[in-house]
């Protein structure tokens, strides 16, 4: 199976979080805050959390500054770490939407519930869980999985079984995008979802690549509309 990706129309000048009625009232962890739990969570797991420093603004415009995400209904992130990206998916996402991140290093839940945004919520978990957790806020299926999940650090059974959810929890035309130090996921999202498109984030400390598949399946009475995973 192989994936579809097309560019299309530039963002709207129009905050995402105004359209479709009044703006949202809405918080977010300082960067102080994200920097002190990033380097707690780090020196208790070095293995798990892989850096020492926040996401940069570059890898959050890179990960959230997307079609898929302006247009989606619902979405998914597995690590959101300290809320970063979550807030920055926030920034760009629909008024009418909702965005579940399921974290599993309880330091970071110190920052997340920080968040205070009516579309927003977090749960501490494993990915492992992605589907039953999703069930228990009533979501059976999304447009967008985010992952910072660590592939490289996962065992490769764990990891076949994560990506195996993620394809199955996306609806048709939904994305996947996964931000990772090495392309480990890679290996066990091609047999899925096929090539991904692919991006350097080199302002970013370590430098990251961001990889995007769209999950197209075939089939009668799919009735699906293609959806474009364009970057601005």
């Amino acid at each position: 199976m192989t994936s579809s990706v097309e560019a299309i129309t530039p963002p709207s000048s129009q905050s995402a979080s105004q359209l479709g009625g009044r703006p949202i009232t809405k918080t977010q962890p300082s960067f102080v805050q994200r920097t002190w739990c990033v380097f707690r969570a780090w020196m208790q797991n070095p293995r798990q959390v892989a850096t020492v420093l926040p996401s940069s603004a570059q890898l959050m415009n890179c990960i959230a500054n997307r079609q898929c995400i302006r247009e989606a209904r619902t979405v998914i992130e597995l690590g959101p770490g300290a809320g970063g990206t979550s807030s920055a998916l926030l920034d760009q996402m629909p008024h009418c939407s909702r965005l579940l991140s399921i974290e599993k290093t309880e330091v970071f839940g110190e920052a997340l519930s920080e968040i205070t945004d009516s579309r927003f919520a977090y749960q501490i978990g494993d990915a492992l869980q992605l589907k039953s957790i999703a069930r228990q806020h009533g979501i059976r299926k999304c447009d967008v999985v985010v992952s910072g999940i660590p592939f490289s650090a996962i065992d490769p059974k764990v990891a076949k079984q994560i990506t195996r959810q993620v394809y199955d929890i996306l609806d048709n035309t939904g994305v996947f995008l996964a931000y990772q130090l090495r392309d480990d996921v890679t290996k066990h999202a091609h047999p899925l979802f096929g090539n991904p498109r692919k991006q350097t984030v080199s302002r970013n400390l370590p430098p990251l690549r961001v990889y995007s598949w769209t999950k197209v399946e075939q089939g009668e009475n799919k009735g699906w509309q293609r959806r474009f995973d364009s970057v601005a």
